[in-house]
């Protein structure tokens, strides 16, 4: 990544006044300066790339970033005492900011364990409730049951098969003729 960084840093120094002012997008990019004034109003405060790099040396969260890194490199190499007894004192505080304002423990009661309590409910009531319970263990209790009544009908005896043809013949024969005769 330094590697590409520095180019970038370098060709950017060297051509940002160019692009941004110049006549680089000229037959490109045509914007009406009356309706959109912020390229002239940008031309105006600007200094030039030193004193754009200058003006982040003095802002408010590079001197913050800088003495961040002050007061970890006071605090845990030249008084490595100091963050304890900082911990004691404020030990409420200290506590807060470790359990991280409680976030996490809301996070894990409301998202996390709504979403356990909603992937139970599925597993429990989807999954093995309907899906194996109803249609898995149902269907093979349903080909037993008729398999089990079935069974006493089939005996693989030729006459069986012989007698239950005439009956049921007999039986359309018994339904079918009052149908006709009316």
């Amino acid at each position: 990544m330094v590697l590409l960084a520095i180019p970038s840093l370098i060709i950017g120094f060297l051509t940002i006044d160019p692009l941004l002012f110049g006549d680089f997008y000229a037959g490109v990019i045509h914007t009406d300066a009356a309706k959109h004034p912020a390229m002239s109003l940008l031309k105006e405060e600007w200094h030039g790339a030193v004193a754009m790099g200058l003006h982040a040396l003095t802002s408010l969260p590079f001197l913050l970033a800088v003495s961040g890194v002050v007061c970890a490199w006071y605090c845990y190499l030249i008084n490595p005492a100091l963050p304890a007894t900082i911990g004691r004192v404020l030990s409420p505080l200290h506590y807060v900011l470790e359990q991280k304002y409680f976030f996490d423990r809301f996070n894990d009661f409301f998202f996390s364990g709504g979403s356990r309590l909603l992937g139970r409910g599925l597993w429990k009531g989807g999954d093995q409730a309907i899906i194996d319970g109803a249609i898995v263990n149902g269907s093979w209790r349903l080909v037993g049951l008729v398999a089990n009544s079935s069974r006493g009908v089939q005996t693989g005896y030729l006459y069986h098969y012989a007698i239950s043809m005439i009956v049921g013949v007999a039986l359309l024969l018994f339904w079918f003729v009052p149908l006709l005769s009316r």
